[in-house]
């Protein structure tokens, strides 16, 4: 089963529905692939506090890394690369994870960090977001997840992330419910904050 996981590293509910995943992974028979969505792009023209703005363009950044390097990078270095982040911005709450020494960490070239200044990735970003949001509606953001490229939602929004059967039980219920026609939204209060989890 092919899954596609959209995110942006600034998302804490992202980042603990992605764990969620790959605690799925290894016992189920997917195949995830990280695809970018910037906040920055989905709510340029807000009117948002100027932090946050500042919070987005880092994300947006990163995410322009991402697209930099897939190609010649592979897969796995945007796994590696959004463990890294996520664990650094929201584990260790470093404001904000210099570039160059994450992709070191992970043993990639700094080089690539003269990416997140490049606008021309935008181009990127923005076709994986049409994709998306072409699927599931324009009303969304992340985490989305889109099973075989045909049916998904956002969500799920989860705090904290299930583990072992639980995890599993969520995925299997999950990816049932996604997979029904008709079904548009199932929400209710958040109770609780961004509960992380161990660190990766």
């Amino acid at each position: 089963m092919k899954i596609d996981f959209y995110f942006d590293p600034i998302c804490p509910w992202c980042w603990i529905t992605s764990r969620w995943l790959m605690e799925v992974e290894p016992h189920r028979p997917v195949d995830v692939t990280w695809r970018s969505f910037s906040l920055r792009i989905k709510n340029q023209g807000q009117d948002r506090p100027e932090g946050a703005w500042a919070v987005a363009d880092w994300g947006r950044g990163a995410l322009r890394i991402v697209e930099a390097a897939r190609a010649s990078e592979g897969e796995q270095f945007v796994d590696d690369w959004y463990t890294e982040l996520g664990a650094r911005y929201h584990h260790d709450e470093e404001r904000f994870p210099d570039f160059a020494a994450s992709l070191q960490a992970i043993g990639r070239s700094p080089d690539w960090a003269d990416a997140a200044d490049d606008p021309r990735w935008d181009e990127a970003i923005e076709d994986s977001m049409s994709e998306v949001l072409g699927l599931l509606g324009d009303d969304i953001g992340v985490p989305a997840i889109v099973f075989d490229g045909q049916y998904g939602y956002f969500g799920p929004v989860i705090s904290p992330a299930p583990t072992g059967e639980a995890a599993l039980a969520l995925f299997d219920s999950f990816q049932t419910l996604a997979a029904q026609p008709g079904i548009w939204e199932v929400k209710r209060d958040r109770t609780v904050g961004p509960v992380f989890g161990p660190r990766p």
